[in-house]
């Protein structure tokens, strides 16, 4: 068998538009990331999902909470679309004593997203690249500096993205799978997974979702 992921990045955040290195910081959704999210939910409302991940980062977390509480809402109802009352749920409804004009044209809409699903993963592999000191500072103001020595290698990094990989698969084979992750760890499972260096990959939007067949 295998596994479909869903590869995410979180939405725009603060430190994203004041160009702050926010590393393994928490950072904090913007507005714009946060409709982001529901966009993206919106977009994915219906599709089968089986289990949900994110990395344990504050930002990761609120876009895939963001996303699942988007799935779960009712789809919106056509315009011009005729009412429609089951005969039973009139018996039963308090509603049926009520002039039928009064009734609701429409009844939610379940999704194809199981609820014991949406509780979700929190993962610390999934963490964005460890800036160490470069962590906070303004992302301009570090073009001619040296690096320090307490920043994530590389290699470092992809044997934590390869590391992700091969939990998915063995955990969630046949699964459909939604990750919730950033920009350059995103870019390092990729690179695990095609073979290509980091630097090939191309970088993700903010809610972009790239998906890979595990």
């Amino acid at each position: 068998m295998s596994c479909k992921l869903l590869l995410v990045r979180h939405g725009e955040t603060v430190d994203n538009v004041n160009k702050i290195m926010q590393g393994q910081t928490d950072g904090c959704l913007t507005l714009l990331g946060m409709e982001q999210a529901r966009e993206l939910g919106r977009q994915l409302r219906g599709k089968p999902i089986d289990v949900f991940l994110s990395s344990d980062l504050g930002r990761a977390v609120e876009t895939l909470r963001i996303i699942k509480e988007e799935m779960l809402l009712p789809a919106p109802i056509p315009s011009g679309a005729r009412p429609f009352f089951p005969r039973d749920a009139l018996k039963a409804s308090l509603w049926a004593e009520r002039p039928l004009a009064r009734l609701p044209v429409a009844f939610p809409v379940a999704f194809p997203c199981r609820e014991e699903s949406l509780l979700g993963e929190s993962l610390p592999l999934l963490r964005e690249r460890d800036w160490g000191s470069f962590t906070g500072r303004y992302i301009p103001d570090l073009q001619d500096e040296v690096w320090p020595d307490d920043i994530e290698t590389l290699e470092q990094m992809k044997a934590r993205a390869r590391e992700f990989l091969d939990y998915v698969r063995q955990h969630y084979d046949g699964k459909t799978v939604l990750a919730v992750g950033h920009g350059i760890i995103n870019k390092a499972i990729q690179s695990v997974y095609t073979g290509r260096p980091i630097n090939q990959i191309e970088k993700m939007a903010n809610c972009e979702v790239r998906e890979l067949l595990l």
